[in-house]
């Protein structure tokens, strides 16, 4: 019966001390979290607001818009860019996104893709499963720069550029609210101005333009595309803080019920050892009577 009370004794410490690991990891999400989603809150200005000029600019530009990331082709062959975490702990955060990956990737029939890997969970999956993986960014220390945003975007409008590939999709968590987030797949290129708001209500107001429309196009492209990628960056962060200090949370709660559910054993086998003891004393003293 000793032994059974230091065994359970000791596990109850033990969960104390995991216990405190994971609300520790719940409050530095917590702060994370807030932290990401200014990021992202500051994000969407400056997106809208090159989308607009954008909008102003091409409706004034004569004849069809002509550039490498408008043009379309045959969608043969794919990049998915997978956005992903560098660390676990954060419940199916991952699993859910590489999962719709898989199912993405499996609708495909004579089309060949390449995975753009963001982040290390998802490049490990695709190394272990199978996946052709041409690129891959991780070790981003859980902070959203737009160094980063800048490489990824310039990479893939370069790949496009040349016709190395006919398509760009975008696969990541999208946060809908503090709690929840959503596995979202979107084309990235080639650029779609109707999917991008460009409407012909702008074209009633006229600009000038210095030193061309063509160049100032030009110009503000690549300067969209980088900002839709930061802005992707920034929801995969809060998305993953966000599913952090939830897990954490739900094991803290764990936690707390297995110390309840093991003290209340520890009570009853010290009551089962109590009880003997006192039957055990008095059998002694009733044989002693005799």
């Amino acid at each position: 019966m000793a032994e059974i009370l230091r065994n359970l004794r000791r596990r109850v410490r033990s969960i104390r001390n995991t216990m405190q690991v994971t609300r520790a990891m719940a409050m530095v999400s917590a702060a994370k979290l807030r932290r990401a989603q200014t990021a992202l809150a500051a994000a969407h200005p400056y997106a809208e607001k090159i989308r607009e000029l954008l909008a102003r600019v091409a409706a004034s530009v004569s004849g069809e818009l002509v550039h490498p990331l408008f043009a379309r082709r045959d969608e043969r062959r794919i990049v998915l860019v997978l956005f992903t975490s560098d660390r676990g702990l954060c419940g199916a955060f991952n699993a859910n996104i590489i999962r719709q990956a898989e199912q993405f990737l499996a609708q495909l029939h004579e089309e060949t893709a390449e995975i753009y890997c963001v982040g290390k969970r998802g490049r490990d999956f695709f190394r272990r499963h199978g996946g052709t993986i041409f690129r891959e960014i991780v070790d981003l220390g859980g902070r959203v720069d737009f160094p980063t945003a800048r490489k990824i975007a310039s990479q893939l409008q370069e790949y496009y550029s040349i016709g190395a590939t006919d398509a760009v999709y975008l696969c990541y968590n999208a946060p809908i609210s503090a709690v929840l987030a959503r596995g979202r797949i979107e084309k990235f290129l080639p650029l779609d101005p109707v999917a991008m708001g460009w409407t012909e209500a702008v074209r009633a107001t006229e600009y000038i333009f210095e030193p061309s429309r063509e160049e100032v196009f030009a110009q503000l492209l690549p300067r969209y595309c980088e900002s839709r990628i930061y802005a992707v960056l920034a929801e995969t962060l809060t998305a993953e803080h966000s599913a952090r200090m939830v897990a954490m949370n739900n094991a803290s709660k764990n936690c707390e019920e297995l110390i309840d559910a093991l003290t209340l054993r520890m009570n009853k086998a010290r009551q089962a050892s109590i009880t003997k003891e006192i039957g055990e004393i008095m059998g002694g003293a009733e044989a002693l009577r005799r």
